[in-house]
């Protein structure tokens, strides 16, 4: 039997700017990002963590956009 996804690059564009991460499934079952990129630049989430994929990649978008705040 396959295992589940554990690690999963993700990418876009949001709002002009691009963005990609590493998205990681952590052992209490929640998603969290091991690194994070707008425009080349690093954006720390060292606390973020997701119930769903789609939450985690949407948290993401909106940082790219300027939506939202790392963090938040």
């Amino acid at each position: 039997m396959a295992s589940p996804l554990t690690q999963e690059t993700v990418f876009g564009v949001a709002d002009g700017a691009t963005y990609s991460g590493m998205l990681c499934l952590g052992e209490n079952g929640r998603l969290y990002f091991a690194q994070a990129q707008v425009d080349g630049h690093t954006i720390p989430l060292p606390d973020s963590q997701w119930a769903t994929r789609d939450e985690a990649v949407r948290a993401l978008a909106d940082i790219a956009s300027g939506a939202r705040k790392p963090g938040e």
